[in-house]
């Protein structure tokens, strides 16, 4: 029979002998490098850990997984349902009920194994390495026990997995959607620890041969990434192809027709995902194998020749350190002499006679020493390394954190090590002179036109999910709810401001003495945000495949979450890094690039992503998938970004220096002022408020914008619940991407047009701070933030107050509200910052947990109109907002302390 006319989709009739030889090849090359680590480290390195049996129990799981797929193709696998055998149907339905089992076993002995791994090597060292290390060990076995017991019960009752004769009432849970569901856990993870060992083998001083060996093998973690994203995609090619029914009384295990064609892909890449894994983690640990084989790998042609002696090496790292003839005598010295050249004193040998030569080699050395055995690494002036040896855990190589000589550490006060490469350590965040201040702030401006692309993306995608789910608008707010509301209500105060404070963790007597270990500051609220959103980005791909509102709550949620921790640190470093005159101007500079990020975004969203967007149309979920793998490249972009910001030297500053810094102001800040508060402290009351209802304003008119334009046309609604119903979609997405008659541009355009004015105001602004330093004629920022509010202001009542049937002219007045909202929010930011000594950072995360506003205000519109109201009554709300925002301005402008808190004359 024509495959045609039989149905098929494909030329490909039985995927089964491809499923068979990809699942054997990648398990037979699994076994291979399970076996050859087994071999190094019982015959050679002589010493089994808790990793290695693991590794071995990861490898029983994934060979079972992958006998269940042989079995399977045996039986049908691969086929459509009408071409396999009555009699295969049991054993093919058992072959892929035990396969959902072990799948998640396998992939948790794997990385639990990697994890271990890691926890050992950094037993003595990297304390970050370790805290990420037990966090991703805690949701990698908890993901995992969890999902394993969800296939388990995955049928009620139990047996209707199985039992493909059960002829009874059954509720099943679609396996293909529980699979690509749980898929961000594994990507998350997969992450996770590819990044972080990175950082600690790039610190290491090994010869470059060595050091790029290393860093190679730990990266081949990679594929395993490329293998899970591969295994998504046929994931959502099966459910797209032939989409799952619900959970209800009539769904059976898998929840589709001809499951064993459509799901045989994604079933063999799910065993290539945990037979790459294993390959890739036994990878690391091979090198004494590979040294007794082929040491010229990793000492070059020729291995008994030392092109660098020891103390060469050593003082290539550290060219300060004291040289060998100036080393003091120790009982160990005629062993130290035995391995080599004398090393310098910081770096003596921790020898134990009564040990020496009864232990093998740990694996830690093993991996990290280069032949000579000397390994040190250079992270700061008070971490190195002593010299190694192959000694029991007892006399172990141990980090030497004491204090350094006089002259090792004046020489390495100034030097910032990554490896060889030496860098010049940041001057103080506050002490940063022009150039240095344009340096960092053109590298912390990447993080701003993140967070603008990711804001406009969103702001389209919602609409488009609002009106391809048939949302409500209630529902649809929700989404810029859990954003703005959620993220940015908890992220500044429970992780912001908590990171940012580094000095504040040292509060202790306990913990004073060990500063080495304190976790805190720019760079490290800039690597934990990036990774927060990174994680609620990747949470929409099962939110877009399975058109689950929940998860898209969830995915804003934790974005907004995490850019708002981002937020906190990027902010008040363009503030304070540099000249403070020019703070506002570089602030103002950097919104400018968020605002033209979050054009680009939208311009993205609505000429490629819902261009053609019908909700009647078969392509609506399509699209929302295509959208999903811009958001898997955002994932990845963050942990580049972080792994970036890692590397990149950054300015501190401590809370102690942002007091001293105060009181060079012209009044004391603490000075008494309304209602018996300290002047600083009504400040920062007024600015959190003033930026609280400002983007509440901001969102509000981005909300109900394109309800105003189509309120006014003939024959619409003016108001009621049926108005309502065009909230956030203009009618709807399709809909708003044509032009109605009588309108300049299509109704999808009008956002994009406001938003440009918003990013072109923020520039214009930005220039006249910098004028307004040296130019007394140019208005100052105070001036700027006033007159923009009391415009909004008018601009608002307008839009309530004028009633006319051109669509045009409201929109050019809306265009104007956007234009002069533009340098508010940075004004606002700049301002709240003044004075507050060691608060600043505490009062950045306050005013930046005002951006919470959207959490009601855009609410208030919504039930002007649904209770009967006009839309453009419903505007009447931005009008009081504004009233609310000028508060602020009227108290920096006719308050002589807060002028000169400002630092105004």
């Amino acid at each position: 029979m024509d495959a045609a006319q039989a149905g098929y989709r494909g030329p490909v009739q039985d995927r089964g002998p491809v499923v068979f030889a990809v699942t054997v090849a990648t398990l037979v090359l699994a076994s291979a490098f399970v076996a050859s680590r087994m071999v190094c480290r019982y015959f050679i390195v002589k010493r089994i850990t808790w990793d290695d049996l693991l590794m071995v129990l990861a490898w029983f799981f994934a060979f079972f997984l992958s006998l269940t797929i042989c079995l399977g193709v045996a039986n049908g696998l691969g086929k459509h349902d009408r071409d396999i055998d009555i009699e295969q149907v049991p054993v093919l339905r058992r072959c892929e009920y035990v396969f959902s089992i072990l799948y998640n076993p396998a992939l948790m002995a794997t990385k639990t194994s990697i994890l271990i791994f890691y926890l050992r090597l950094a037993s003595d060292t990297q304390i970050v390495l370790r805290v990420v290390s037990w966090a991703t060990l805690a949701v990698v076995n908890v993901a995992g026990f969890i999902l394993t017991f969800m296939n388990v019960f995955q049928c009620r009752p139990t047996q209707a997995a199985w039992n493909a004769d059960f002829m009874g009432a059954t509720t099943c849970i679609p396996l293909l959607t529980e699979f690509i569901c749980a898929a961000p856990v594994n990507i998350v993870t997969d992450l996770a620890i590819l990044a972080l060992p990175i950082p600690v083998l790039t610190g290491m001083s090994l010869p470059s041969r060595q050091k790029n060996i290393l860093v190679l093998t730990f990266t081949l973690g990679v594929f395993v990434t490329v293998v899970d994203v591969i295994r998504i995609y046929y994931l959502q090619q099966a459910i797209v192809d032939d989409p799952i029914g619900g959970r209800d009384s009539t769904s059976s295990f898998g929840g589709q027709v001809d499951f064993a064609y459509n799901a045989s892909i994604s079933l063999m890449w799910s065993a290539v995902e945990a037979n790459v894994g294993m390959t890739c983690a036994c990878i690391p640990v091979l090198k004494p194998l590979v040294i007794r084989l082929l040491p010229s790998i990793l000492t070059g042609p020729d291995a008994t020749k030392r092109p660098r002696s020891n103390r060469q090496s050593l003082q290539m790292a550290n060219p300060a350190a004291p040289t060998p003839q100036h080393k003091p005598r120790q009982d160990s010295e005629s062993n130290a002499s035995s391995n080599g050249p004398s090393a310098p004193a910081h770096l003596e040998t921790v020898h134990h006679a009564e040990h020496r030569g009864s232990h093998p080699r740990d694996e830690t050395h093993e991996l990290f020493l280069p032949p000579h055995n000397v390994s040190f690494i250079t992270t700061g002036p008070a971490i190195v390394f002593r010299e190694s040896s192959f000694d029991p855990p007892s006399a172990r190589p141990r980090l030497d954190t004491g204090p350094l000589t006089t002259s090792t550490e004046s020489s390495l006060q100034n030097r910032v090590y990554f490896g060889f490469v030496k860098m010049k350590k940041p001057s103080r965040l506050l002490d940063a002179n022009t150039k240095e201040s344009l340096k960092y702030c053109t590298i912390v401006s990447i993080l701003f036109i993140l967070w603008g692309v990711s804001y406009g993306l969103l702001s389209s995608l919602n609409r488009a999910v609002a009106d391809l789910a048939g949302m409500g608008t209630a529902e649809a707010l929700g989404l810029t709810s859990a954003y703005f509301g959620g993220g940015y209500f908890f992220g500044p105060l429970l992780v912001g401001e908590w990171l940012l404070r580094r000095d504040e963790h040292n509060r202790s007597r306990r913990n004073r003495e060990n500063d080495q270990d304190n976790i805190g500051g720019f760079k490290v609220t800039f690597i934990v945000g990036l990774c927060i959103y990174g994680i609620g980005t990747i949470i929409f791909w099962p939110s877009a495949v399975t058109a689950s509102y929940g998860g898209f709550m969830l995915s804003n949620f934790v974005a907004g979450f995490g850019l708002s921790v981002l937020e906190v640190p990027a902010n008040s470093f363009m503030v304070l890094c540099g000249p403070p005159e020019y703070g506002e101007a570089r602030l103002l500079i950097a919104q400018a690039f968020q605002a033209a990020g979050s054009v680009l975004s939208s311009l993205l969203a609505e000429k490629v992503f819902f261009r053609s967007l019908d909700p009647s149309g078969k392509d609506g979920t399509q699209t929302l998938l295509n959208v999903q793998w811009t958001y898997l490249g955002i994932t990845l972009l963050c942990v580049v970004l972080a792994l970036f910001f890692y590397y990149v030297p950054l300015p501190e500053v401590a809370d102690q220096e942002l007091e001293e810094a105060a009181t060079h102001l012209p009044l004391d800040p603490c000075k008494k002022s309304i209602g018996g508060l300290q002047l600083r402290t009504v400040s920062l009351i007024l600015a959190v408020l003033s930026q609280y209802v400002y983007v509440g304003s901001q969102e509000a008119n981005i909300a109900f914008l394109r309800t105003l334009l189509v309120a006014v046309l003939p024959g619409q609604p003016k108001g009621g619940l049926r108005a309502a119903g065009g909230t956030l979609l203009g009618a709807n997405a399709f809909e708003s991407s044509r032009r109605p008659q009588g309108f300049a541009i299509a109704i999808a355009d009008s956002l994009i047009v406001g938003r440009t004015a918003f990013a072109i105001s923020r520039v214009i602004c930005g220039y006249l701070a910098y004028l307004s330093v040296k130019n007394p004629r140019v208005p100052k920022p105070r001036i700027v933030l006033g007159i923009s509010v009391v415009v909004c202001l008018a601009l608002a009542l307008v839009l309530t107050l004028l009633r006319s049937s051109d669509p045009n002219t409201l929109f050019i007045i809306d265009v104007l509200y956007f234009f002069f909202e533009g340098p508010i929010w940075p004004l606002l930011f700049a301002f709240g910052l003044h004075g507050q000594g060691r608060r600043t950072k505490r009062a950045a995360a306050f005013i930046t947990m005002g951006a919470s506003g959207p959490a009601f205000i855009p609410y208030i519109m919504y039930g002007i109109i649904v209770t009967g109201g006009r839309v453009q009554s419903a505007f009447l709300v931005l009008v009081v907002i504004s009233v609310l925002m000028l508060l602020y301005p009227i108290f920096l402008t006719f308050v002589k302390d807060a002028r000169l808190l400002l630092g105004d004359d």
